[in-house]
């Protein structure tokens, strides 16, 4: 009997537990890639777009730790990191390290004005897929994803492949990949951040191929998404560039 008595009081203590201001800190959950969007300062507005958008990478934002959140991205022609103090909605950057690569000066002037707003960020705020960052008198405001794992997500054809159908590659938005390779079709995962680009594993179904030299074209193509190391994007046109400087050329749509 004293075993079903003791059932509110547990009850009462996890409520409490759970609803306590420990855990509660950890607050909104912005982990992720973060592509600015507008720019709001004393100089005026900006917005952005393209892939040379600026970049923020956010990782650890729901967990406390000595070391705190890591934080990294790109201005459009430097890269930063550093680390953050996240809190329910507050946020505060320590010193950025940063590249010093030349950009042309309407670029440095961007780019300067954009690490000042981060730096002086004192409040966050997600809503959905935007994210704001505010210090009181600047705001970034940031999309979530970057400009390339959007435009990535489509089918694409092998330029210059062999045989019909096409040698197709598929990407979704949810990190799968698809396609077919000449002979058969194959499935697997993969990640983007900003213009890296991994695939695979991969697997495939094990139809023969008719000809020998479908038979080549399918274990190159195979061969070379597993070794993908980045990206390009220009208009309707993909290049997926191998850890050995190999470089696929790929075009939408397919017809």
């Amino acid at each position: 009997m004293n075993r079903f008595r003791a059932w509110p009081v547990l009850l009462t203590a996890l409520t409490s537990l759970l609803t306590s201001p420990a855990l509660a800190q950890s607050g909104q959950i912005a982990d992720g890639t973060w592509t600015l969007r507008e720019l709001r300062d004393a100089s005026g507005t900006q917005s952005f777009g393209g892939l040379d958008a600026p970049t923020l990478r956010l990782l650890g934002t729901g967990i406390s730790t000595d070391e705190g959140t890591q934080v990294s991205g790109s201005t459009g022609c430097n890269t930063f990191k550093t680390t953050a103090i996240f809190t329910a909605q507050t946020l505060k950057l320590r010193p950025l390290i940063t590249t010093r690569r030349a950009c042309p000066a309407p670029q440095l002037a961007l780019e300067q004005r954009y690490l000042q707003v981060l730096q002086g960020a004192r409040v966050y705020v997600r809503q959905g897929t935007t994210l704001t960052l505010t210090t009181g008198r600047a705001q970034a405001i940031f999309v979530y994803g970057s400009e390339a794992s959007r435009q990535l997500v489509t089918t694409w054809r092998l330029v210059g492949g062999q045989g019909e159908p096409p040698v197709t590659l598929s990407f979704t938005a949810d990190g799968r990949v698809s396609g077919f390779s000449g002979c058969n079709t194959f499935m697997g995962r993969y990640t983007v951040d900003d213009l890296a680009l991994s695939v695979g594993p991969l697997v495939t179904t094990r139809r023969a191929c008719a000809t020998s030299a479908q038979q080549a074209q399918e274990m190159r193509v195979l061969g070379q998404l597993e070794q993908v190391t980045r990206l390009e994007l220009s208009g309707p046109h993909l290049t997926l560039i191998t850890r050995d400087g190999q470089r696929i050329q790929w075009a939408r749509p397919v017809n």
